[in-house]
This record gives C-alpha cells, structure tokens and sequence, in this order.
C-alpha cells in the first residue's frame, strides 16, 4: 500500500493551532480529511436584574416624559 500525499502540513496545523490560542480558542480539531474545527469559548452572560423590556421601557422614559409636556 503506497502512502498518499497529505491533506493539510504540519505547518498549516501549527499555524491554525497558533492562531486559535491567539484568538482564545477552546479547542482545536483536525481530521484527516483536512477539516480543521476551532471552538471558541462561549461569550460570559452578563447578569442583568432587568429584562430586554424594562431595559427599553428605562431608555425610552425620558422621551414618553418629553411628549407628555408637550401636549
């Protein structure tokens, strides 16, 4: 059995596992059929005391106020 050329160097995983940890990847994974998979870490959840509708119901207070004067 002859041996085939290679999909992807030695190289190109040292360069693509350089990159990754440069970019804060969790983990790096190359198959053989050359396929390279970077999983970066999940963004931190900010916690928040107010939901999405008291957030734009706070924002948009001062502009309901505004119409309120002037009518």
């Amino acid at each position: 059995m002859s041996r085939r050329a290679a999909t992807i160097s030695q190289a190109d995983v040292a360069r693509v596992v350089r990159a990754a940890k440069q970019s804060g990847a969790e983990c790096v994974e190359v198959r053989q059929d050359g396929t390279i998979t970077i999983l970066l870490k999940s963004p931190a959840l900010a916690l928040a005391d107010e939901d999405a509708f008291e957030k734009w119901e706070r924002e948009n207070e001062s502009a309901k106020a505004a119409r309120r004067r002037h009518s």
